[in-house]
């Protein structure tokens, strides 16, 4: 929302501005005033008055949840900035010789973890760097979604208080996008200050209430339902790879469209964010059976067990399926690709064989591929030698198949992502423009909130306004300059702790 004083100028239905910068673009236009104005006259009739006070109520409701947004706001920022204070200072003052003894098990474990935990209040979505850059058409979509969806809460209360919209717009700063709806701010000072709070909050209202309704939409499943019009759910089968990276080693071994039933030994169908789960959480590898080895295959040198890092060697470690203790060397591809004999234990195979499995620590993922989804005759074993969860970066799956060719079949994948990001979005306007920052609604907030305070403060009797007028009119230009320093003040701590943020963000990159 933007206030602008009205000038002896004229603005055109259509206008679009290039500045000298082409780095900022602006469009506007008058083409929805009418709109605007209709609307207000009819809230202002008898015959919607019924409607208006029902309006009332409901953005009465808003601000105090956008009150409510702007303390919750802050506190997550308190949090955030201890949080990185706390975990820069442990990684800069770790000792160097634990981080080079176990290098590959600390960056596994790391990387992992930033995607299995959130270890901060507040994570920035960036293209590239904590998403995938392809990504970015749907972040912008879904940020001109939730400004739209932001700014129509400006023009709707603007209307039901009679206040004109001058103009409507958009523009592009690099390439961010952002809408506006420009009011006369005179107009709006004029307004009560609970009136003043409707307008002022009711942008961040409608970014709550549309990601309360997409929430309560992903609770009910009703995107699932609507896709399984042209989508079938193989769920009970495994499944299905989406989309796997161009670089990857993996695009020549799992095609588009084959089955995935288990990784190791748990099956896919086991839950519905097995795959995630698996490949994410630092969990131990799962193996309910060993592999009957022949024990002149395996070998009594043990550097594969003591070194860590595995990609030195062909060998790998094995232990004995009975016990931990017992340590093997043996190259693991000959025995974990191949769909050969399982075993409970040592007495399940021959006398000159050995049940093994490999030990929990080593990076070695088998994934059961099945490229028509039917019988386990099609099955073969993709060995994986490396940290997890770069399998679970390069290879996306999805448990719904087209019901006909012409369907895409990565749709419910653009799908799903377009839509947490539109509940991201949607959320983040709510909190971050409830902050109290300049050229944010959040410091209109903080104006009204101070006016509301001190007005109650200084309420005085009706019988003794006129005299208490004179004697307590200095006292007010008093209570003025109190109410510019706490906002000032507020304003100037809450850019501390968002500059302090960003910066203890940018070191903990750096140093990770």
């Amino acid at each position: 929302m933007r206030l602008h004083r009205i000038q002896l100028k004229r603005i055109k239905s259509f206008a679009a501005s290039i500045p000298r910068s082409l780095f900022h673009l602006r469009v506007q236009t008058r083409a929805f005033n009418v709109h605007h104005d209709t609307i207000s006259l009819r809230l202002a009739s008898r015959n919607y008055l019924r409607t208006r006070k029902f309006l009332l109520m409901v953005y009465d409701t808003g601000s105090v949840l956008v009150i409510f947004g702007m303390f919750t706001a802050v506190a997550l920022l308190v949090w955030t900035m201890v949080s990185l204070l706390s975990s820069t200072f442990l990684r800069v003052t770790a000792p160097d010789t634990s981080a080079s003894l176990l290098k590959r098990a600390v960056e596994v474990t790391t990387r992992a973890t930033t995607y299995s935990r959130v270890t901060h209040a507040v994570n920035p979505i960036i293209p590239g760097l904590t998403v995938p850059l392809k990504h970015l058409p749907l972040i912008l979509l879904s940020l001109c979604i939730s400004q739209i969806v932001h700014e129509s809460g400006h023009a709707i209360t603007a209307a039901i208080h009679r206040i004109p919209m001058l103009a409507a717009g958009a523009s592009m700063t690099f390439m961010f996008p952002a809408a506006f709806v420009t009011l006369p701010s005179a107009r709006v000072e004029e307004l009560s200050s609970l009136d003043r709070l409707r307008v002022v909050t009711s942008g961040c209202f409608h970014n709550l209430t549309l990601w309360l309704i997409l929430l309560a939409a992903g609770w009910s499943g009703i995107g699932q339902r609507i896709l399984l019009v042209g989508y079938e759910d193989v769920f009970t089968r495994g499944l299905i790879v989406a989309h796997v990276e161009a670089d990857s080693p993996l695009s020549m071994h799992l095609p588009v469209g084959s089955f995935l039933t288990t990784l190791d030994d748990l099956p896919l169908h086991s839950s519905r964010d097995a795959w995630s789960t698996y490949l994410l959480e630092p969990n131990p590898a799962v193996y309910k059976q060993g592999w009957c080895v022949d024990v002149s295959r395996l070998s009594d040198d043990h550097r594969c067990c003591v070194d860590t890092d595995s990609s030195t060697s062909s060998s790998s470690c094995f232990v004995s399926f009975e016990s931990t203790t017992e340590e093997y060397c043996t190259d693991p591809v000959p025995i974990l690709s191949k769909m050969q004999k399982r075993c409970d234990s040592s007495t399940s195979c021959l006398e000159s064989q050995s049940c093994i499995k490999p030990r929990e620590d080593r990076d070695i993922l088998r994934i059961t591929v099945n490229h028509e989804g039917a019988g386990t005759e099609d099955e073969r074993i993709v060995l994986w030698s490396g940290p997890r969860y770069e399998v679970w970066e390069q290879v996306q799956t999805t448990h719904l198949a087209p019901r006909f060719g012409i369907i895409p079949l990565g749709l419910p994948l653009v799908f799903a992502d377009f839509f947490q990001y539109l509940k991201l979005t949607n959320l983040s306007l709510y909190l971050f423009n409830s902050l109290p920052l300049p050229a944010l609604d959040g410091s209109q907030l903080l104006i009204i909130l101070l006016e509301i305070v001190f007005t109650k403060w200084s309420h005085t009797p009706s019988t003794m306004i006129d005299i208490e007028a004179l004697r307590t009119r200095g006292s007010r230009s008093y209570e003025r300059r109190v109410q510019q320093v706490l906002q000032t003040f507020v304003m100037i701590g809450t850019c501390t702790l968002l500059g302090s943020c960003v910066m203890l963000g940018i070191i903990e990159w750096m140093i990770v």
